[in-house]
């Protein structure tokens, strides 16, 4: 899908947000800027968001010399969520529907991104997630219930930090209920924005409960063919996906059934106007599609 006039707004800015928390230097600012603006122009109207994202974000590390741009805000977005955690896991045990609950949680971590807000304090995380859990659900829960049934594998492909505390309450919810699922975890193989790394689902015991794998690639989210042979398996091998986030989104529903054969899980949160009419949904719901 070629990326809308938004989405390039919303390049640029986040390639400024980006190369400012790498580096303090305005003329390395001032070079990813004008590098990130001639990517949009000559390739912005034709080609998908994310592999757009994938080599501004290049770009700045090489530009930079800093690997990982936001590793001080994956850090606290990681250790603000464990803070809640007795709290979220408190309310799945508790409710009469627990997996409804935690699919509702596990779309309110998306709230927790910087590539679209630069700044997230511990109040805006707690008061995005007080108030998703309280929404409607944009699809149907008794279709993911259903698609868990009839599988014996999952492929869980993750998001950001912070929203993995998110999946992992989730995951534990889907275990509890359905012993005998094999479910593994895909993480970003590199660092890119805020994204989740092997690190990262390790930090926050993601890695104590399922089996955790990078993607080993560096892109915005999953791009199949620069994936690792292991993420092939992993993906041929299962017969269940449950992809988070937007950028997952924008990647994984541009595959045929050929490519991927099973049937998608889509969670994610309306974000931004693309997306909202790709969907056909409105800013800020929460949304279980299926593919």
């Amino acid at each position: 899908m070629p990326a809308s006039l938004d989405c390039i707004l919303c390049l640029t800015r986040q390639s400024l947000e980006a190369v400012r928390h790498a580096t303090g230097d305005v003329t390395l600012h001032a070079e990813v800027l004008r590098r990130a603006l001639a990517i949009a122009l000559e390739r912005g109207f034709t080609e998908n968001p994310p592999f757009l994202a994938q080599d501004i974000q290049r770009i700045i590390r090489s530009v930079t010399g800093n690997d990982d741009p936001y590793s001080a805000e994956k850090a606290a977005a990681n250790g603000q969520m464990l803070g809640l955690y007795d709290i979220m896991r408190e309310r799945i045990n508790t409710s009469k529907k627990p997996i409804d609950t935690a699919v509702h949680l596990a779309i309110a971590g998306n709230s927790i991104d910087n590539a679209l807000n630069g700044s997230l304090s511990k109040e805006y995380i707690q008061a995005a997630i007080e108030k998703s859990i309280e929404q409607p659900l944009i699809g149907n829960i008794q279709t993911f219930e259903d698609a868990a049934d009839k599988a014996s594998s999952i492929l869980y492909l993750a998001d950001n930090c912070g929203e993995i505390v998110c999946d992992k309450l989730l995951i534990e919810t889907m275990l509890k209920r359905w012993n005998k699922l094999k479910i593994t975890v895909v993480v970003r193989g590199a660092a890119v924005l805020n994204d989740a790394t092997l690190s990262d689902a390790a930090a926050v015991g993601l890695t104590e409960i399922v089996k955790v794998i990078d993607n080993g690639n560096d892109g915005v989210g999953t791009i199949i063919e620069q994936c690792s042979q292991e993420f092939k398996t992993e993906l041929k091998a299962s017969d269940l996906i449950i992809s988070k986030g937007l950028a997952n989104y924008e990647t994984i529903v541009e595959y045929d059934k050929q490519t991927i054969p099973q049937p998608v899980i889509f969670l994610f949160k309306s974000k931004c106007k693309f997306i909202s009419q790709l969907t056909n949904t409105k800013l800020g719901d929460l949304v279980l599609q299926c593919k």
